[in-house]
């Protein structure tokens, strides 16, 4: 018998541009850029957080993920994400199991559905925040940490958009540190 290859497919669309607004502990806007069923993505965020500004790229290839400044200091950090680690090549690696997965490491259970940015969401929410669910892709989110508790928001979701393909490879001028994987 001879071993299946299966896709990774952390989101239900094959490709978007999904723009945010944060506001509480943390605001400003980000951009989530992602191909392939969101095997390759980026989430650019310009943020105030702690009275301090941050620009900068959260890289997702895969397992690798890629966080790097906008700034030209040139530098960043280079880490594998458990949880997808742990799904690369799994038959059942889909949305439903990813988002299970996912918020589930963070304490939320799927407690009902809503209507936002005319999408229908699934709903999933636990003792520090709930998230707005849709084929995978937040749209809403609010979360605390450190006590402190800030709302990510959709504000437009373009579906089938063409990605630059720079923003989905690894920058060559950045020299990237390499972290121990994180957990939840």
């Amino acid at each position: 018998m001879t071993a299946q290859k299966v896709t990774l497919k952390p989101y239900g669309v094959a490709s978007a541009v999904v723009d945010y607004k944060y506001s509480g502990a943390t605001t400003g806007l980000g951009t989530l850029y992602f191909d392939d069923y969101g095997q390759r993505s980026n989430l650019y965020m310009d943020v105030v957080e702690m009275g301090n500004r941050k620009r900068g790229y959260t890289l997702t290839l895969g397992a690798d993920q890629y966080m790097y400044s906008a700034n030209p200091k040139e530098e960043g950090i280079k880490m594998q994400n458990p949880i997808m680690k742990d799904l690369v090549g799994k038959q059942h690696a889909n949305v439903e199991t990813i988002t299970k997965m996912v918020y589930g490491q963070m304490g939320f259970q799927k407690t009902g559905a809503i209507i936002f940015l005319d999408k229908e969401c699934e709903v999933w929410t636990g003792d520090k925040g709930f998230a707005w669910i849709w084929k995978g892709i937040v749209l809403k989110m609010k979360y605390q940490m450190r006590g402190q508790e800030t709302l990510q928001e959709a504000t437009a979701v373009t579906l089938n958009a063409a990605i630059d393909e720079a923003l989905l490879k690894v920058p060559e001028n950045v020299e990237f540190t390499e972290m121990p994987t994180f957990s939840f």
